[in-house]
């Protein structure tokens, strides 16, 4: 008869290894891979928790124009214009010819109330990339202040196009469309809304106009 090898010391040891792989550090995120990290928060919603990350970049003087772009739009998100604008005119200084410069300046004027200014800046943003969604959806925005629906409507669509996962363009021509009475537009736009950003501060407020439809 054959008796089977006993090794307790064998398990014991393909124990020890898979628990020491289990706990190997995963390596560290570059500046590049945090800074996307952040966007995605931000495009989802989640402000603070990608201010803090764009701020971290910030104090380790990582250089970036999409980062000023989107801390400037996070501080316009938490309604602090006059530190945004230094950000937004960086990106004028070394990138002129980039579209996000402009756009950060409508942003600012927008919060400012100043209209006219912040359109000379988006249909500089346009001319200056016709394939730039964040120019027509910020367009889209201004065109919704001034109470142009139709022209609001299709900035955004535009965006869309462009960007079919820009959570808080489905969201504001969902509003768009509900102010024009059209349901089953509002629905379908807010449904991708609370798809793509369900902790989204307005997530609550789509949910309870869902609700009402």
């Amino acid at each position: 008869m054959k008796y089977g090898t006993n090794r307790p010391w064998l398990t014991l040891a393909l124990l020890l290894t898979l628990a020491f792989s289990l706990n190997q550090a995963l390596p560290a995120q570059t500046q590049t891979e945090r800074l996307q990290t952040g966007i995605a928060y931000f495009e989802a919603g989640k402000t603070a928790e990608a201010k803090a990350i764009f701020d971290q970049l910030v104090a380790e003087n990582f250089v970036n124009n999409d980062l000023y772009y989107y801390l400037g739009s996070a501080l316009i998100r938490q309604k602090n214009p006059e530190a945004a604008l230094p950000h937004f005119n960086k990106i004028l200084q070394s990138a002129p010819n980039s579209p996000y410069g402009y756009i950060g300046k409508a942003q600012y004027d927008i919060a400012k109330a100043n209209y006219a200014s912040a359109e000379t800046q988006l249909n500089t943003a346009v001319q200056k990339d016709p394939n730039c969604a964040e120019a027509y959806y910020h367009r889209g925005l201004l065109r919704g202040y001034q109470k142009k629906l139709d022209l609001s409507i299709a900035d955004l669509e535009k965006c869309l196009q462009l960007k079919g996962n820009h959570a808080y363009a489905h969201y504001n021509i969902g509003l768009a469309y509900y102010q024009k009475g059209r349901k089953d537009l509002t629905i379908t736009h807010f449904q991708k809304f609370l798809y793509l950003a369900p902790e989204a501060p307005e997530a609550a407020q789509v949910k309870a106009l869902l609700s009402r439809i």
